[in-house]
């Protein structure tokens, strides 16, 4: 998939996880406090829906975290271990750790949750091309659930289909802010 479909992607992924992280995290804070916390959710949800192409010489991320592609793009194939559960569970506990150590700060929940979101929502979108992914790394075995090419027509249309998607529930999610 392409950076703008793993973009809309998080995006959605955020916007559908977003009831849990408000009830979890935000709601007992002020307004502009909480639209503070969201766009820094949204913005990891961002990083973290492109990061896994941190292995993939060109890609946008690469371009911009030249240290880590280095580290990343030279010992792992693509869609390989930045691709994997492995990968997820490596973030998560990461994630973990440094928010617990930081007694449970609300800045560091919002970074690793949307951060997390991103990751995962990059995996499944690639799940859903020919080419795949090795989600059980490093086992080698390849996984995908459609036939979609990247950049194909197809592609451009399920990436019309996720910003109808993020439209809707960016309406639906202010509809019930004002109710």
């Amino acid at each position: 998939m392409t950076k703008e479909t793993h973009s809309k992607g998080g995006y959605l992924i955020s916007l559908l996880l977003l009831p849990y992280i408000y009830k979890t995290f935000l709601m007992y804070y002020n307004l502009s406090y909480r639209i503070v916390l969201l766009f820094i959710y949204a913005y990891f949800t961002h990083l973290g829906a492109l990061i896994s192409d941190i292995d993939m010489k060109g890609s946008y991320i690469s371009k911009r975290f030249i240290i880590l592609h280095k580290l990343f793009g030279k010992r792992f194939k693509h869609r390989g271990f930045t691709h994997s559960l492995l990968f997820v569970g490596i973030l998560a506990f990461a994630g973990d750790t440094i928010y617990l150590s930081s007694n449970n700060n609300v800045v560091f929940a919002c970074i690793f949750s949307g951060f997390l979101a991103g990751v995962i929502s990059h995996i499944i979108l690639d799940l859903l091309t020919k080419e795949g992914v090795e989600l059980f790394y490093p086992l080698g075995i390849n996984f995908s659930l459609l036939p979609i090419k990247t950049s194909s027509k197809a592609e451009k249309n399920f990436s019309k289909i996720l910003s109808i998607a993020v439209i809707f529930l960016i309406g639906y999610r202010f509809y019930l802010i004002t109710l």
